[in-house]
């Protein structure tokens, strides 16, 4: 059976997709899926993180692979693991003028858009929308949802953002992702918070795994 593809994307930088990207690559591979994460930002942050591992340490028990050249032709490449795994998430460039986030999500099941309680991302959010409207009339199957990331609950802002999201016309992620320094950690180590045993790691670890599991039970 072909891989089920899964898009983290958003129109503006900082929101922290490759984080969530990698981090729902380990989940998926707890629960023993053959998982490729693909980076597509030409960034690279993910190519860098799997490579931060010192020797001997346990890095990413994952692949990742770098598309990042690929541009337009994108889903060709990624239709060349699509058998040898059953979930293939991918980190798409921040900017929508590129061609690559949009060719992506005419292959995927699910986009992901991650969002922080910033203004500033929720009006980019909107323009991205459009852009997965779009691909939705080719790609029938592509499902959407917001994901909180980086929220303090507490925030004024990011219970208004609630609202105005859902306006938008794709449900939010019941799981929200607070800021935890433990990610940056993660990433400085070469691995992923569900590898760590500190107490902020645990808890981001069961944030991750909540996330994880509502987006399975998205795909068909």
């Amino acid at each position: 059976m072909a891989a089920e593809i899964i898009a983290i994307t958003q129109q503006k930088g900082g929101v922290g997709k490759s984080t969530i990207a990698m981090h729902l690559g380990a989940a998926f591979h707890e629960k023993k899926k053959r998982v490729l994460v693909v980076d597509a930002d030409g960034q690279n942050t993910l190519i860098h993180w799997s490579s931060a591992a010192s020797d001997g340490a346990s890095g990413i028990p994952f692949p990742v692979v770098n598309l990042s050249e690929a541009g337009g032709q994108i889903h060709r490449e990624i239709k060349k693991f699509v058998n040898d795994y059953d979930i293939i998430v991918v980190d798409c460039p921040p900017s929508i003028t590129e061609k690559v986030s949009g060719v992506v999500l005419l292959a995927a099941s699910v986009a992901v858009i991650p969002t922080s309680s910033s203004p500033a991302d929720y009006w980019s959010s909107v323009g991205l929308v459009k852009l997965v409207q779009q691909a939705q009339v080719m790609n029938e199957d592509l499902r959407a949802v917001f994901l909180l990331n980086k929220t303090e609950e507490k925030r004024m802002l990011t219970r208004e953002l609630k609202v105005a999201l859902e306006e938008l016309g794709f449900p939010l992620l019941r799981t929200q992702i607070p800021t935890r320094e433990c990610y940056k950690q993660a990433m400085a180590l070469g691995q992923t918070v569900l590898q760590m045993s500190d107490r902020g790691s645990r808890l981001g670890a069961a944030e991750i795994r909540a996330v994880a599991d509502e987006i399975l039970d998205m795909l068909p």
